[in-house]
């Protein structure tokens, strides 16, 4: 029942793009010589290997895989759905359909896509990982565990798995053995990104200084991680370094320069740990100006007018944030102590 209703979904999406297959196909056959020769664009280079193999049901999931990476769905879709056609317990074909259908938050079809691939090969953790993923996704803590332990039954050294397994005791909020198991994939993975973030942000929610080493790691092994470099950015500015926090998110704004909680995060360092307050003036208008609703910008804007005398300058920030927000504590407090 479960393959009917996956093949009947990819029977629908080949027809919907039949017409985008041709258009594909007469692009591919148009790749000159030279093209083939010289291009490192892996896309082109598979393309061209499905030209001369048509019939290989690995050269679509991958291809699949490449556009699903570059978020052209629509395309990866039907390369998923031919590889499927070609080849039914292709089980990379229903793992990288799962993934699609993730991005898309697609719950049943999820399921049913890993269901299929966990048929296809009952030795294969990978489809048991994804599924604790799925459960853990939908709150149902116990059959995330059933899963993820049926995946560590097969390959008790899987990083992925131990990863999801630390994230299944998180939620349960058992922190020592979310840990356990976040080091043990670390271990297992010295440049898995995801336990890295997780153990750093543990330790910084726990004061532990051992949070700025695994933190300065994960962006030292991931320098382009916004992730990373924000998370260190924090936790600096809270431990007596802020300084070195507007050098963290100065970068990050070279990298999104209108990104309003990287503007206002450097006006909070500049208000709070520097008491810069013409600076922070200044960054807190800049983030509102990028959203012009940020209710903290423009609560904590009312905090620096204040400071500076403006009173009923600041007045007007706190009246703004409970027009927007009319049970914001702090700026009723705020009103209430102008007021006095």
């Amino acid at each position: 029942m479960i393959m009917k209703r996956i093949l009947f979904l990819l029977v629908v999406v080949l027809c919907t793009f039949s017409c985008a297959q041709q258009k594909t196909d007469k692009q591919v056959e148009k790749v000159t010589e030279t093209n083939r020769l010289t291009t490192d664009d892996p896309i082109i280079i598979l393309s061209d290997s499905i030209v001369a193999d048509s019939t290989n049901s690995m050269l679509y999931v991958k291809r699949g895989q490449l556009y699903l990476q570059s978020q052209q769905i629509a395309k990866s879709i039907q390369d998923i759905s031919k590889a499927i056609s070609l080849d039914n317990k292709n089980i990379e074909a229903y793992l990288t359909l799962s993934d699609i259908y993730y991005g898309m938050g697609d719950q049943e079809n999820i399921n049913l896509a890993l269901t299929r691939a966990s048929q296809i090969d009952p030795q294969d953790p990978r489809p048991y990982s994804k599924l604790a993923e799925l459960s853990l996704l939908m709150q149902d803590y116990e059959r995330a565990m059933v899963f993820v332990d049926r995946a560590l039954e097969l390959d008790n050294f899987n990083p992925q798995s131990r990863y999801v397994r630390g994230m299944v005791f998180l939620a349960r909020k058992d922190t020592i053995s979310a840990m356990r198991n976040f080091l043990m994939a670390r271990d297992l993975d010295a440049y898995f990104f995801e336990p890295l973030h997780q153990i750093g942000t543990i330790y910084m929610a726990q004061h532990n200084p051992l949070a700025e080493d695994f933190l300065k790691d994960a962006l030292q092994k991931y320098p382009n991680s916004v992730v990373a470099r924000y998370q260190l950015a924090m936790y600096l500015q809270e431990n007596g370094q802020p300084d070195a926090a507007i050098a963290h998110y100065d970068t990050l704004l070279q990298q999104h320069p209108n990104n309003s909680k990287f503007l206002y995060n450097i006006g909070y360092v500049n208000f709070i740990y520097k008491s810069d307050l013409q600076a922070a003036l200044d960054y807190f208008n800049s983030s509102i100006q990028s959203e012009p609703q940020y209710i903290e910008a423009i609560f904590n804007k009312g905090r620096v007018l204040e400071e500076m005398g403006h009173t009923q300058e600041a007045r007007r920030q706190y009246i703004q944030v409970l027009d927007l927000h009319p049970n914001y504590a702090l700026a009723i407090e705020a009103l209430n102590r102008i007021d006095r």
